[in-house]
């Protein structure tokens, strides 16, 4: 059930709310007397206007925000007058225009005309920020004022818009050195540059901003939070012609002020699967990743996990931060957001090896399986107790919850129910209502309490049973603490029991009556009490050696062994491996 049950752990964590913190970049611009085009390629932090042109020599911003039926641009830039339609303009606070502007705040991915006073020597304006991962918006029918996602070295116009009809031949404007706008005059030699904004006309809708495209699943970026450890970046070739992609780690550039310290680079893996070498599993992010010959509109799945640093003790509100930078052959290049939380620390259990963190921290629902390759023989002449290799493998389901005082009990099944959020009347507000409780998510151990959390209506959540076990209450397990040493529990199952194996109630030789059927006859004589021993010998690695990077974290497992008395004159032995995946962290049952 692996693939079922990281399906589960992701539809769990999608109620979670989303905090967006950010990795951090630093875009530098070039600003020079007179007017300048450029292109934000970060969400800059902060974004307000004042704050940002503070102290420069800048005179006025004009961002164009045109409507369908606006299709124009301004050829000569000193023409602009504030308020014009479609155009929103920021202007210093003591300008005699300060109180016309209607700019405040900067945006990424979007293009800007700054004017900067006359005779002022070029400023180098660095801008600190998100890495912007938000798309183009072109409205077709007219100019757009953009500019491209591109590295130093970049592909031409014509190579870029190679595949788009809406861009494919049509022209390209940029601001010449005397403030007009001027066309491109050869699309086939002429390169865009980095934080550069051009007017480009589009006639049909697109979604152009490079030669590739990224998706990381989410604006923010890749983030490793709520129990994940593993993701996975979506790269998608636009270009038209096959190409090699390049992915290297960056730095974070130092957090603004108010925003989580840098408890160091994202300790980055990534999958391996080179089945020509037989090289498959996790493995340090190399200095350069590569990947080769990726067709035309073809796409590279790249899977990420990060993998916690033994023994570091990250500042508290902290957070692990970096940058992946993704370029092509062309000279494309994508900056993506790292982040993860920070506040949790692992400590050694050997050379190379991680330990299991402490109870609290592990508290919740865990899910997996137990694999059996080992029974032993009741009839071996020698060894009758000894476990033996079996013609096969035989899985089950295990369900094990650990509250906030890291007590440990396996469970025959449990409801994930979503509890409506609680209100209250408005006391400011007649007839209103303020949130009391939000929604939250409930782990329910019996049918029969499912509806006292979700009142009448229909029931939202999610059943998980397992048909190896017989009892209904939870089983407590004793033992070391999860996720180390190990844990053990009896499961008994009287021999009058309805689902003990030897009982059969429609079948007189195996109904526990007698032969009128009136009186419950002694254990012994039609059926017989079943007990199974079960223990969970936790490993500080994998038992599977698929070695993932939340081992210790998010996944648990080792040795499982089991004593079955009751099914033949002598105890049956059972031994293999159990895996077991975090799938909610909520730390207690029926509350």
């Amino acid at each position: 059930m692996k693939f079922p049950l990281r399906l589960l752990v992701a539809a769990i964590f999608m109620i979670a709310p989303l905090t967006i913190h950010a990795q951090w970049t630093q875009q530098t611009i070039t600003l020079r007397a007179g007017w300048n085009a450029v292109f934000l390629n970060v969400l800059p932090e902060p974004a307000d206007c004042d704050s940002l042109f503070a102290g420069l020599p800048v005179e006025s911003v004009w961002d164009f925000n045109p409507t369908v039926d606006s299709p124009q641009f301004v050829q000569d830039p000193s023409t602009l007058i504030p308020g014009l339609p479609n155009w929103l303009t920021w202007f210093p606070p003591a300008s005699p225009q300060g109180g016309v502007r209607n700019l405040f705040l900067l945006r990424d991915a979007r293009g800007y005309l700054i004017k900067v006073a006359d005779g002022s020597a070029p400023i180098s304006w660095t801008i600190t920020g998100r890495p912007s991962l938000r798309p183009l918006t072109w409205r077709p029918g007219g100019a757009n004022l953009v500019g491209f996602r591109v590295g130093t070295n970049a592909p031409t116009f014509q190579t870029l818009f190679t595949g788009e009809s809406g861009l494919v031949g049509q022209p390209v404007y940029t601001l010449g050195t005397a403030g007009s706008w001027q066309l491109v005059g050869s699309l086939a030699t002429t390169r865009p540059e980095s934080g550069r904004a051009y007017w480009v006309r589009c006639t049909a809708p697109t979604r152009r901003t490079s030669t590739f495209e990224v998706d990381s699943g989410s604006r923010v970026g890749i983030e490793f939070r709520n129990g994940f450890n593993e993701t996975s970046l979506k790269l998608r070739n636009t270009s038209g012609a096959a190409r090699n992609y390049f992915l290297r780690v960056l730095p974070s550039a130092n957090p603004p002020p108010g925003e989580p310290a840098l408890a160091g680079a994202v300790p980055l893996e990534y999958w391996k699967a080179s089945y020509s070498t037989i090289q498959i599993g996790w493995e340090p992010f190399p200095a350069t990743l590569s990947f080769t010959a990726i067709p035309a509109n073809g796409e590279q799945l790249v899977r990420l996990g990060m993998r916690r640093p033994i023994g570091v003790a990250p500042l508290a509100g902290s957070r692990f931060q970096g940058l992946l930078e993704v370029t092509d052959d062309l000279g494309s290049r994508w900056l993506v957001p790292l982040g993860a939380e920070g506040n949790a620390t692992i400590t050694a259990a050997g050379s190379g090896v991680r330990a299991a963190q402490a109870p609290v921290a592990l508290a919740g629902l865990w899910v997996g399986e137990a694999i059996i390759k080992n029974v032993s023989q009741p009839a071996h002449p020698s060894t009758p107790d000894q476990p033996r290799p079996a013609g096969g493998e035989f899985s089950f389901r295990l369900i094990v919850h650990v509250d906030a005082a890291g007590a440990s009990r396996l469970l025959q099944q449990v409801y994930l129910v979503r509890k409506p959020a609680t209100y209250l009347p408005d006391p400011d507000g007649p007839g209103g209502r303020v949130q009391d409780e939000p929604a939250r998510v409930v782990l329910v151990t019996e049918q029969s309490l499912v509806r006292a959390f979700t009142g009448a209506g229909e029931i939202s959540g999610r059943r998980i049973s397992s048909t190896a076990f017989g009892f209904t209450q939870p089983l407590a397990l004793t033992g070391s603490a999860f996720g180390t040493g190990s844990l053990s529990g009896a499961a008994v199952m009287d021999y009058n029991h309805a689902r003990n194996p030897f009982k059969h109630g429609f079948h007189p030789d195996h109904d526990n009556r007698d032969e009128r059927f009136e009186q419950v006859v002694a254990e012994g004589r039609e059926s017989f009490t079943v007990s199974r021993n079960l223990s969970l010998q936790f490993s500080s690695t994998d038992p599977l050696s698929m070695n993932p990077p939340g081992w210790g974290e998010t996944e648990v497992g080792g040795q499982y062994r089991e004593t079955i008395s009751g099914l033949h004159r002598r105890s049956v032995q059972i031994s293999g491996t159990f895996r077991l995946v975090r799938v909610s962290k909520v730390a207690a049952l029926n509350q």
